[in-house]
């Protein structure tokens, strides 16, 4: 009776080690995928920040400095990108990853920017949402008053306030549906007195408009993250976007295969990838372009390691000694 209690408890505590040693082997898979795990439950999605436009504003002649031109339009970008990466709840694409698409695909990141035309460069960008947005107040305005003096003292006293306002749409890339809005508003207040002494100026002033302008725009900023964030449940609920470029497999070693893109191309770890070979392209006679590349299915591998460049997938369909390197790999999701 106790070797049968023995035999038992220790067959529970087998089962038991498995279960806590080996999660990954007890997770679900997908019913139409067989073999493909479950890696990332709770998912980050991708998104990038475009240059807020500022054609909503009558008057910008005010602006110089730090703020002169676009510059004012890309620091409120840059405000938010940080904002948002901060919090946690996105994965938010580099300002130079964006601004070089940009320059490739020969599209504009100025003016207005539309929810058909936002989701066309977050495709090109392999995100899941862009956030668009305009400035509809960005001034400072003074207030100055005399303040008598004698014997050739004289004074002044300045008050300016700087205001901030903006408001952005988050669009999702698959289907150019407006996710979210938000507003923010921020205002910077500083008060300046001065003088002069038999004609020569003492001022005290100490803060540049420029100061009081990026103090407003962080307020700004802070309350339209916290707004954008509340749709980041949302957002993880849609199907993720797909690359929209293929990769080349640069290495195989035993069930490992290596491609030759990554995170900065829309891959994630999970993905699953069909890789194919090229058995025909056909080409234009008359300029030789190619208008079509036929491809033959080899096998199927899920990525397991994604870093911006490259990328790590296992074999879980096909014969991983049938892959060979310069093979397509595209998304199959």
């Amino acid at each position: 009776m106790m070797k049968r209690q023995s035999f038992a408890l220790s067959g529970l505590a087998i089962i038991l080690a498995g279960a806590i040693i080996s999660p990954v082997l007890m997770a679900p898979v997908l019913a139409d995928a067989p073999g493909v795990e479950t890696l990332r439950p709770k998912e980050k999605r991708r998104i990038a920040v475009l240059d807020f436009d500022f054609s909503s504003l009558s008057d910008t002649s005010f602006l110089s400095g730090v703020y002169a031109g676009n510059a004012a339009s890309k620091g409120v970008s840059n405000l938010l990108t940080n904002e948002l990466f901060k919090t946690g709840q996105f994965i938010v694409i580099e300002r130079s990853r964006i601004d070089a698409v940009l320059a490739e695909q020969n599209l504009g990141n100025s003016g207005r920017v539309e929810p058909t035309t936002a989701a066309q460069i977050g495709r090109i960008l392999g995100v899941d949402a862009v956030l668009i947005g305009s400035v509809t107040k960005f001034s400072v305005e003074g207030e100055s008053r005399s303040v008598g003096g004698f014997f050739g003292i004289g004074g002044n006293q300045t008050k300016k306030t700087a205001t901030v306002q903006i408001a952005a749409r988050l669009i999702s890339t698959a289907t150019a549906e407006i996710l979210a809005v938000g507003e923010g508003a921020g205002e910077s207040r500083k008060s300046d007195s001065g003088g002069s002494i038999f004609g020569i100026s003492t001022s005290s002033n100490s803060s540049s408009d420029e100061r009081l302008l990026g103090d407003a725009a962080g307020q700004a900023v802070t309350q339209l993250a916290s707004q954008i964030n509340s749709a980041a449940p949302k957002l993880s609920s849609l199907r993720p976007i797909a690359p929209t470029v293929d990769a080349l497999v640069a290495d195989i070693t035993g069930s490992q295969v290596v491609i030759n893109k990554g995170g900065r191309d829309g891959f994630r770890p999970g993905m699953v990838l069909s890789v194919e070979r090229v058995t025909k392209t056909v080409k234009d006679p008359s300029t030789g372009k190619v208008l079509r590349v036929v491809s033959q299915p080899i096998g199927r591998i899920q990525l397991v390691e994604v870093d911006p460049g490259s990328s790590v997938g296992k074999v879980i369909a096909g014969k991983s000694g049938s892959i060979r390197v310069g093979d397509r790999a595209k998304s199959a999701e």
